[in-house]
């Protein structure tokens, strides 16, 4: 993989250089660690560059975080933060873009990345990673090149765990009603029905009512089901078969063997017979409340629930559930889309900024920086014991020192989570969950090419609400399974056939 990210940098650079030497006025095309009169930036001028990252809950930095004082005597710069509440991030970003004042470094989705491509708003950094080796080799060489015409990187990925969640069963429940924990090698969806009937009709809480659920779901059939669509050998949205991408909406048979599973469980009074007026917030709801006992989350997720659970119940017990097989020997857990959102440099600010800016990425690629990004400054904000082990300190927890790092920028390192102080029980817990879950990928095929098509952007939402509807009336008995059949022909005929061609159109073009 890192040959190919050389090769790749190889072939373009030559490129990127006429690129820079054409006079188009874009600075994002200067060469290497020069501006474009050939002066190299040699530190001794101090920089002001603005970072534009998300705020969550409300965290950000106080405007004399050590950690910001720290990176402005390293670099020579002066480091001015943008905090901006998430839930608004976009709509200010635009309002920037359309002014024409857009920070020197800040995060875009995947649509605004692939719109804003040719708009000399990004730098392309494929000429000048070759000068920068820790940045280069922080990402899988197939992240870098999602949504990247040929030839250029506009943006590197904004990384994450590529399965964070898996099942998590309340082992208590099963022993509760007589059963054994599955065998993770045989588990399949038979034994996975037999688990959710008995949590729903044999007192899994041992209270004496019947008032737990089995299986529970939303009304979008979305909570606790990507594993049992990956069982039947449904898409995680799409899926190649034959070389041809394919959406889960034209898969016949695979639909009818999911729907005809739910349908049963609905039947059988095993699924949550209220999932209709529940949405994804409720089931969870249900699930920490002591009621149903399975959901699907993370490993941060399996220790809060468990403590959650255990003042209800001091025997609950959570334990990762690997995903049951299906009939033709199919499982997964579903992948997250890691890539397709980006990390950009202003192409339009001075060259020096730039260089700037790559050195101080390169940096916090290493170990190095990732330690500081991510737990702060020894002495401020954690300190080491005596017995040689790590202390987080209380200004450690209001300072947030790693929310730049959680929350804007950071390499590619499954062990995001673990801290110096982390007990060490608890990261190796973190980490064999990780790993049991990337045994089992569920992935998408489609690399995020959909923003590609524009008849997806246009129809896709209302093409899905039908199809969920149709999808909806088989689980309740509304309409037969085979009736699916119908809302597949309906789906194609009302845009989804153009959908799946311009979809192949662009994974042609960008997949090549």
């Amino acid at each position: 993989m890192r040959k190919k990210i050389a090769l790749l940098l190889t072939g373009v650079l030559a490129a990127g250089v006429i690129a820079g030497c054409s006079g188009n006025g874009q600075a994002g095309d200067a060469g290497g660690k020069t501006d474009k009169a050939g002066v190299a930036d040699d530190m001794k001028e101090k920089l002001t560059i603005t970072f534009m990252p998300e705020s969550w809950g409300g965290g950000k930095w106080r405007e004399d975080h050590p950690t910001v004082k720290y990176l402005n005597e390293k670099f020579n710069i002066e480091m001015k933060i943008m905090w901006t509440d998430g839930p608004t991030y976009k709509d200010k970003l635009n309002v920037f873009a359309a002014s024409g004042d857009l920070p020197d470094m800040y995060r875009v989705t995947s649509d605004n990345f692939v719109k804003w491509q040719n708009e000399g708003v990004f730098m392309d950094l494929a000429p000048h990673l070759d000068k920068y080796p820790n940045l280069a080799k922080a990402f899988p060489d197939d992240q870098w090149k999602m949504l990247n015409p040929q030839g250029k990187l506009y943006g590197m990925p904004a990384w994450g765990l590529e399965i964070r969640d898996s099942y998590q069963i309340r082992a208590d429940w099963i022993r509760n009603v007589g059963l054994t924990m599955p065998n993770e090698e045989t588990f399949n969806v038979d034994e996975f029905y037999q688990i959710m009937k008995a949590f729903a009709l044999n007192d899994p809480d041992k209270n004496g009512k019947k008032d737990t659920a089995g299986f529970a779901t939303d009304q979008e059939l979305g909570a606790n089901t990507a594993q049992l669509r990956a069982a039947f050998g449904l898409a995680n949205g799409w899926k190649l078969v034959d070389g041809k991408l394919i959406p889960q909406n034209v898969q016949s048979k695979e639909q009818k063997d999911f729907l005809g599973y739910l349908h049963k469980m609905y039947e059988e009074g095993v699924m949550d017979k209220d999932f209709l007026s529940k949405k994804g917030i409720n089931v969870y709801e249900l699930f920490q409340g002591g009621k149903s006992g399975i959901w699907t989350h993370h490993p941060l997720g399996l220790r809060t629930d468990t403590e959650k659970l255990k003042s209800i119940d001091p025997n609950a017990e959570l334990v990762q559930l690997a995903p049951p097989i299906g009939p033709t020997g199919l499982r997964g857990n579903p992948t997250g889309l890691v890539g397709a959102n980006k990390a950009v440099i202003n192409g339009k600010i001075d060259p020096k900024k730039q260089q700037r800016l790559l050195e101080l990425l390169d940096w916090w690629m290493t170990d190095e920086g990732t330690d500081i990004m991510r737990n702060g400054i020894e002495g401020v904000h954690y300190t080491k014991e005596a017995n040689g082990t790590y202390k987080q300190t209380p200004l450690g927890d209001t300072d947030l020192p790693r929310i730049m790092n959680n929350w804007f920028f950071w390499r590619a390192d499954p062990e995001f989570f673990v801290h110096k102080w982390t007990e060490p029980a608890i990261a190796e817990f973190d980490r064999k969950y990780n790993e049991n879950n990337a045994k089992y990928p569920w992935k998408n095929d489609s690399a995020g090419l959909e923003i590609y098509s524009e008849t997806y952007q246009k129809l896709w939402k209302d093409l899905e609400t039908k199809f969920k509807e149709a999808q909806l009336k088989i689980v309740v008995g509304q309409e037969p399974v085979d009736s699916i059949d119908k809302a597949i022909a309906d789906w194609k005929a009302g845009g989804g056939d153009k959908i799946i061609q311009e979809m192949n159109d662009a994974y042609a073009k960008y997949k090549s």
